[in-house]
Order: structure tokens, then C-alpha cells, then sequence
């Protein structure tokens, strides 16, 4: 499933990246009048910088094709990686809506958990970048293996936040040098993070091979395989009665 054009792709991703930045910018404190770069420690905003910047590249070889190429067709930039972007923003939205929002709701939290800021960053980014693979991109591109390679986003993120906890010290928003409870060793201890981290790991796989899965599927192939042989039944039918 793929729209062949590439004039209303373009118009989709400026309107996504200009979103994505809006939510980017209100999570960087500047709003509050000081600038926050601890928020990068959250995989949240790691993820959302990740799309800002993919589309960023995506939008300019968007510009490119369109000019040289003409309005129909599609535009692909690293589509091995495109995979991994989306299976990445797609667990933000997971942990966020799954994990994250039921534990401040019933740990009675004041956290306003679907202010603007949250929204765009948990929500539309994840959703609108899942849209743009369905919608825009060529299918069947994906090997076996790739969600395997796109365990590298998750694994580089967790050794990134046990490094930074113990040269970075304590997060002044979450009182704790690990962004996560669910990862926080100094209260759960390194068996319940490993296993904690683990399940999520296991949760990543099976996110990436879900998209795998979608990517092999060929609509437009059971359209052309199904339908001639059909009305080759028919015709056969047919002969068949002429015949008698």
C-alpha cells in the first residue's frame, strides 16, 4: 500500500516536521524561559529528535526527487533505517500510554499528562510517523533480520543511561539519576533493571518483526495474483458451456 505522489508527501512531512518541532520546543524549557538540556536524557525526546531529523533529510531528498523526477512516484531515504526510526518512536508512545500514564495515575501524580507538550511528543510524532511509512513508503523492502539490527537503538540508549547515571548524577525533574523507574538500579537493583530491560527488549523484537510482517504484505500483489485467476475461472467456465 503506497501513494505514488510525491507532492502531497512533501506537504505531510513539512506538516509533521514543523510539529515535531513545536513539541520539541516545548519540552526544551525555553517556553519557561530557561533552557532545559536535561530533557535529552529522555528517550522520549532522544526519539523525537531522531524523527526531527530523519524527516529533515527525508524532506530535502522529498524536494529533490520532485523536481527531477515529477509528482508521482515515491520518495525513500535509508529505508532499513526509516524501519528502525519508526519501530523507535512507536515504543514512545507504548511505554508512555501503557506504562508511564497508568503509574503517575495511580501513584496520584499533579503531572499533567496530556498537556500540549506531552501530546506531540507521545502521540502525534509516533502516529504520524507510522502513517507517513504506511502511507508513503514502498513495501517489501525489509530483510528478516532487520529488527534484529534495529535492537541497536533501544541497547545504545540503555548503556547511554547507565553510563550517564553514574557520571551525571541525579535528575533534578525525576530525583533520580535514571530517567525510568523500571530502570533505576539504585531502587530496583541490576536483576529486576535486567529484567525489566530485558522485557522491553523482547517488546522492541516483537514491535519490529510486527512491522516486518506488515511491510511483506503485498496488497497490490493479491489484487494481480487473485482477480486474473479468477476471471480465468470464469472464461474456462464459460468455454466450457459454449463448447457443450
Amino acid at each position: 500500500m503506497c501513494i505514488h505522489n510525491r507532492l502531497l508527501s512533501l506537504i505531510y512531512r513539512i506538516i509533521f516536521l514543523f510539529v515535531c518541532g513545536i513539541g520539541l520546543y516545548l519540552n526544551s524549557g525555553i517556553p519557561n524561559g530557561e533552557l532545559a538540556p536535561y530533557m535529552l536524557i529522555f528517550y522520549t525526546i532522544q526519539s523525537n529528535a531522531l524523527c526531527f531529523i530523519f524527516f529533515s533529510i527525508l524532506i530535502i531528498k522529498n524536494i529533490l526527487d520532485l523536481k527531477n523526477k515529477g509528482i508521482k512516484g515515491s520518495t525513500v531515504f535509508f529505508t532499513h533505517f526509516k524501519g528502525a526510526v519508526t519501530m523507535s518512536i512507536a515504543v514512545t508512545f507504548i511505554i508512555y500510554h501503557f506504562i508511564l500514564a497508568p503509574y503517575f495515575l495511580s501513584a496520584g501524580s499533579n503531572y499533567n499528562l496530556f498537556n500540549w507538550q506531552n501530546v506531540l511528543v507521545h502521540y502525534f510524532v509516533p502516529i504520524a510517523t507510522i502513517f507517513d511509512w504506511i502511507i508513503f513508503d514502498k513495501k517489501s523492502n525489509f530483510r528478516w533480520f532487520d529488527p534484529i539490527l534495529w535492537l541497536t537503538v533501544p541497547i545504545t540508549y540503555f548503556i547511554f543511561i547507565l553510563v550517564r547515571a553514574r557520571i551525571g548524577g541525579v535528575i533534578g525533574i525525576v530525583k533520580s539519576p535514571y530517567p525510568y523507574f523500571f530502570i533505576d538500579v539504585d531502587v530496583l537493583g541490576w536483576v529486576n533493571v535486567l529484567k525489566n530491560a530485558s522485557i522491553i527488549l523482547i517488546g522492541f523484537l516483537f514491535l519490529g518483526y510486527i512491522i516486518y510482517i506488515i511491510d511483506k504484505i503485498s496488497f497490490e500483489r493479491i489484487n494481480v495474483n487473485f482477480k486474473p485467476s479468477i476471471f480465468n475461472s470464469v472464461i474456462k467456465t464459460q468455454n466450457s458451456i459454449y463448447h457443450i
